[in-house]
């Protein structure tokens, strides 16, 4: 082809905005960023968020988001770090080192974008973010209602792009140390401002509400709960209201750990047991009606390990060395994936067919973990696993 006609073709494109923007969007996340420093026209172009939010919305597929990767972070562990499990296709994520702290704690991660906490050791203060890995852009929450000395407080993030640019930042706040009272409070993105007191609720000593442990799911903010019942706020009403959770197993049979999560829309729990080298995950489903949990499968690991010998769980009195559980739909299939940390790999068990696969294994040898120092024993480390979305959104109220 002659170089003249190829030229030609180029500055047209270059000089067409929306055949232009019609390209990019069809491009990855990582691309885009790094396609940024080819001029100011296409750094104008990338930056803009409907643009943004137009690439975004292209990554969804029957209305929902599937994640990239999985951050592992373990739990009481407080750093920058982690380990990354891809889950389409190998992918960089940048660590949080933007974030200039050495003490770090991610608390949600919703649809792309993150919240996390940084702690102060000197002066006993926390600080909160969210943030968008991809971009490495970040923006510091101040409240108009700081916490009380040593009560409760918690920060969780509402944010679905596929339905709106918005996002909202709920706080869970005791109103009064040890008082088991709770107020909410709501950022709104879109108004740039807050809400205080939205809603003022008390909570009893036997529901065990884990506040720091969120789901986004359905336009609602799910709690974890440890005991038969939890809350959930419908974000765009801004009303509280209660939902069921899975009984709790009975007889000598105590539960240690409960993993929530959702995908597709739906809502999971898996739950593990206190027991000697008890290797049993139990997985439930909400109703759609959230009426109540019906147990979807008991998963036993020692068929996982039937399948891939060179796991060795239960070798540790205390720990089944699994852990990380998390719930991952398919773009082409109905049935959700439960993936695990087991024994330093990551495997899953895929509803679809019934069967456990091999999600990543670092290699002969190799197991994904913190370094040794920080334990005894690689299987006493808890993980926590975070989704990770490539995405090139940006914030519209710094």
């Amino acid at each position: 082809m002659n170089p003249k006609l190829m030229i030609s073709s180029a500055e047209k494109i270059g000089n067409n905005q929306d055949l232009l923007a019609q390209i990019l969007l069809r491009l990855p996340a990582k691309s885009l960023i790094k396609f940024k420093c080819v001029s100011k026209q296409w750094l104008s172009l990338i930056s803009n968020p409907h643009f943004c939010l137009s690439h975004t919305r292209r990554q969804g597929h029957e209305g929902f988001l599937h994640p990239t990767a999985l951050l592992l972070k373990v739990q009481y562990v407080l750093s920058p770090e982690f380990d990354v499990v891809p889950l389409k296709h190998f992918s960089q994520v940048p660590f949080f080192h933007y974030i200039s702290t050495p003490y770090l704690n991610i608390l949600q991660s919703c649809n792309g974008l993150f919240v996390c906490e940084t702690d102060d050791d000197d002066n006993n203060v926390s600080e909160y973010f969210i943030c968008n890995p991809t971009t490495k852009q970040f923006k510091k929450l101040s409240f108009l209602q700081n916490p009380i000395k040593d009560g409760e407080f918690y920060v969780s993030l509402a944010f679905d792009p596929l339905q709106s640019p918005h996002y909202k930042i709920i706080v869970v706040r005791e109103v009064l140390k040890n008082s088991l009272i709770f107020e909410l409070d709501i950022y709104a993105s879109e108004s740039d401002g807050w809400k205080v007191a939205t809603t003022i609720f008390e909570t009893k000593e036997g529901d065990c509400i884990k506040f720091e442990d969120s789901v986004f799911c359905n336009g609602k903010l799910h709690w974890n709960s440890y005991g038969n019942q939890s809350l959930y706020l419908d974000v765009e009403k801004e009303c509280l209201q209660m939902m069921p959770m899975p009984t709790p197993l009975r007889g000598n049979r105590l539960e240690i750990y409960r993993y929530f999560g959702e995908s597709g829309g739906r809502l999971y729990l898996a739950a593990t047991c206190h027991a000697y080298i008890d290797l049993d995950l139990y997985v439930h489903q909400m109703a759609s009606d959230y009426s109540h949990w019906f147990l979807k499968h008991r998963l036993n690991m020692g068929d996982a390990m039937e399948v891939f010998p060179e796991l060795n769980l239960g070798c540790h009195p205390f720990s089944s060395g699994f852990s990380g559980v998390s719930f991952v739909g398919s773009e082409r299939k109905e049935e959700v994936k439960v993936v695990i940390w087991a024994d330093g790999k990551i495997i899953c068990y895929d509803f679809n067919d019934g069967a456990w696969k091999m999600i990543h294994d670092p290699g002969p040898g190799l197991k994904i973990g913190t370094p040794i120092e920080y334990f005894n024993h690689l299987h006493e480390q808890r993980f926590i696993p975070y989704k990770y979305f490539e995405s090139v959104y940006v914030f519209e109220d710094m």
